[in-house]
């Protein structure tokens, strides 16, 4: 979390993670860049089926032919995200749903922050509209310093576009980002450590 967030794009976490297994294990770069960005995937696959679940219950979707189109992205997405995987990286296959369940777990208890976080400062009408938009600005903070500004500004224009409370929907985001940068920080302990005192794994890739 710690390099993921102070290191601009979001992949530092990653990238010294590939370095130090193949540096302490002797394991294959290859492989190692391979699960990492499967890890990457199936955590967009996970925001995706959040995102299309949460568009059935909030009032901008309803309707019967849009709530069908809804129902349909679910499948097709989950049929492409499997045969995706299966095509390309046919040796994670058989984790894809341990994998894509903990993923989902993972989002849903970032969604449980910023439901907290919103009965922390104020009563809403809809929760799930806050959700819904915290999920979309997951997906699109990977192309910034690790979300600061661009979930702020997300947060920003959907609270015109969807008609709730701008000053919640922006101080929702600030928070977030806060909050998240006070965890990561206590990675900095690590960084001074040897990494090698905290790996006590099996080889998984032989």
């Amino acid at each position: 979390m710690f390099y993921n967030f102070f290191i601009p794009g979001g992949i530092g976490g990653d990238a010294y993670k590939v370095f130090l297994l193949h540096k302490s294990f002797k394991w294959s770069t290859k492989k190692l860049t391979a699960s990492l960005f499967v890890d990457r995937f199936m955590g967009l696959t996970a925001i995706g089926i959040l995102i299309l679940i949460y568009a059935l219950i909030i009032p901008i979707f309803e309707g019967t032919n849009m709530i069908a189109g809804i129902i349909l992205l679910l499948v097709l997405g989950i049929t492409a995200s499997y045969i995706f995987i299966q095509r390309l990286f046919p040796a994670f296959l058989s984790d894809y749903l341990k994998t894509l369940v903990q993923s989902i777990t993972i989002q849903l208890l970032q969604c449980i922050c910023i439901l907290s976080l919103l009965a922390s400062i104020t009563e809403v009408e809809s929760y799930s509209l806050y959700i819904f938009v915290f999920l979309i600005s997951s997906v699109l903070s990977i192309f910034s310093f690790s979300g600061i500004g661009v979930r702020e500004m997300i947060f920003y224009q959907a609270s015109s576009m969807l008609q709730f409370d701008t000053v919640t929907a922006v101080s929702i985001g600030v928070l977030f980002s806060a909050i998240t940068a006070l965890v990561s920080l206590f990675g900095i302990i690590f960084h001074f450590k040897k990494a090698n005192s905290y790996l006590k794994l099996r080889d998984p890739l032989h």
